[in-house]
């Protein structure tokens, strides 16, 4: 016994270095593999449930929605679930496109748009624009303008895009609309007012 252990001692003595160094990498090796052990098995929260990294992913949400950005989500969830997590629709959203059941998948990129009108303040003008009957144009929306004779979808846009940019002080300044001369004039002038 005391030849196998002074056999050893001799060994280690002679290998002394050899042997510090093959310490050194086994403890690396073991240091490394506990530590992609752990972080592959590390856990994320997501609405109170432990949920593994590696199942997650990414969906990219803006618009109109109360909290834009990144949400790291559980696959499988729908876009009814995601729009709850960034605190809800903004009361500007257009829903009409919205599909809430929609299933998402990683790197989705989710937009929700904002109402659009031709005119903002044609929000609010659902009522006649005069008792008289007339339409005014400086208020009528795209509909209301299409009534009036030889007025289609172009010309009410050019209407309205002028307007936006200078009020009709006068009914006489619709001669300054692209589109539209004396004569459509004089088949309109009797049903418009400002």
């Amino acid at each position: 016994m005391k030849k196998v252990i002074a056999s050893v001692l001799e060994f280690v003595s002679k290998y002394k270095s050899y042997i510090i160094i093959v310490i050194i990498l086994i403890t690396s090796c073991i240091s490394l593999i506990l530590e992609n052990n752990k972080n592959t098995n590390s856990f994320s929260i997501n609405d109170n449930e432990l949920v593994k990294k590696e199942e997650l992913i990414a969906i990219y949400i803006t618009g109109e929605v109360n909290d834009p950005g990144v949400y790291y989500i559980e696959d499988g969830m729908r876009l009814n679930d995601i729009v709850e997590l960034c605190g809800g629709f903004k009361d500007t959203a257009d829903l009409s496109e919205i599909n809430l059941a929609e299933k998402l998948n990683d790197s989705d990129k989710i937009f929700i748009p904002k109402i659009v009108s031709d005119n903002y303040e044609e929000i609010n003008l659902e009522e006649k624009n005069n008792d008289s009957g007339k339409i005014n144009i400086n208020t009528a929306n795209k509909t209301q303008l299409k009534e009036l004779d030889g007025i289609g979808d172009t010309l009410a846009d050019n209407i309205i895009k002028y307007r936006n940019n200078s009020k009709f002080k006068s009914i006489e300044d619709i001669l300054n609309v692209d589109g539209i001369g004396q004569a459509k004039y004089e088949k309109i002038k009797e049903y418009i007012c400002i």
